[in-house]
């Protein structure tokens, strides 16, 4: 169904980078006509310095429906939701936006007006293509299944900002291995800092490689640990934990030689900038949420429990210690070849 005229559609997107970034044909579909879209404020710049046309109206947990007002003054003829969540289908409803297509899940079904069949229990098919499923019900016309995002320009030089303070102006043109050692979802998606600092120096440092930890404040413990563990074994490591806003993030990605990192918003950015990238999976399921890009290696030890999906383990997190650093290393050195 899409938008007649100048009518715009209106796209919930995902709450988690990871789900955005494998949502990304859907939404470059949507802004190929008039598309509002909704999600956290944080995705903005991913957003609009690609698809500057598009309305982005920014959303916030403390503040679900504060954009209310904002959606029915936009007055989109139907809407997308790319999120499971009752109140992603409740805002929608009660903007009074006459269509809403999404999942029926969360007790939610009675607000939505097109209720899109899965055609196998949830977490059980990929989420890119359970995305598909969407936009074609939304009469999206959609290429590839698989995302791909290119880094621009400003991407690129704030990447190189973020590293040349490091290193006094130098700017960051030589190679490097790029480690998201945390994950937003919890401990159980986080295979350990000097799991990581060990792996990253054994494939940077005999190519005379740096090692630069990215990620969030509150990662920054996982990071020191990295570091500590890249440089005990002669790797140069540079900490730009809580330093870079998404748009240096992406472009130091884009600029990686190799990524090692968790199953997380990182790995899907990386993915979909096609970087090398070895991804450790813990008490997710990499059938629901890995890339399917031949430049990444998975690595799952899939556990009886697994996947659990819990945030954190009560009984040692014995999924993730089973990945160990050679393994890491082997498959870094694969993607390498």
């Amino acid at each position: 169904m899409p938008a007649p005229g100048g009518v715009p559609l209106l796209v919930r997107l995902p709450n988690w980078l990871g789900d955005l970034v494998l949502a990304w044909p859907v939404v470059s579909a949507a802004a190929v006509g008039p598309v509002v879209f909704v999600g956290p404020a944080a995705f903005e710049t991913l957003v609009r310095s690609r698809f500057p046309r598009a309305t982005y109206l920014g959303w916030s947990r403390a503040r679900r429906y504060a954009l209310l007002g904002a959606i029915r003054r936009a007055r989109p003829c139907a809407a997308l939701l790319l999120t499971d969540s009752l109140s992603s289908a409740l805002l929608v409803a009660l903007a009074g936006v006459p269509q809403r297509i999404g999942y029926a899940a969360e007790g939610r079904s009675l607000l939505l007006t097109h209720r899109v069949p899965r055609p196998a229990p949830a977490r059980t098919t990929a989420r890119a293509a359970e995305y598909r499923r969407l936009a074609d019900a939304a009469g999206l016309a959609m290429g590839a299944v698989e995302p791909r995002l290119d880094a621009t320009e400003s991407e690129r030089r704030a990447a190189a900002g973020a590293l040349g303070e490091r290193r006094g102006g130098e700017g960051g043109a030589d190679r490097y291995v790029v480690v998201a050692p945390g994950a937003a979802y919890g401990p159980a998606k986080q295979w350990g800092g000097p799991r990581f600092g060990e792996a990253a120096a054994a494939l940077a440092a005999p190519r005379g490689w740096r090692v630069v930890v990215v990620g969030a404040s509150a990662d920054r413990p996982e990071a020191v640990a990295a570091v500590a563990g890249a440089t005990a074994r002669g790797a140069e490591a540079i900490d730009v934990t809580g330093r870079t806003d998404l748009g240096a993030l992406t472009g130091l990605l884009a600029g990686a030689s190799l990524v090692l990192t968790n199953d997380s918003g990182v790995m899907h950015l990386a993915a979909a900038l096609r970087r090398p990238t070895v991804a450790v999976f813990g008490s997710t399921n990499p059938v629901w949420t890995s890339s399917a890009a031949p430049w990444v290696a998975n690595l799952y030890a899939g556990y009886p429990c697994s996947p659990c999906y819990r945030r954190t383990c009560a009984i040692g997190y014995g999924c993730l210690r089973a990945v160990d650093v050679a393994q890491a290393v082997e498959a870094g050195e694969r993607l390498l070849a």
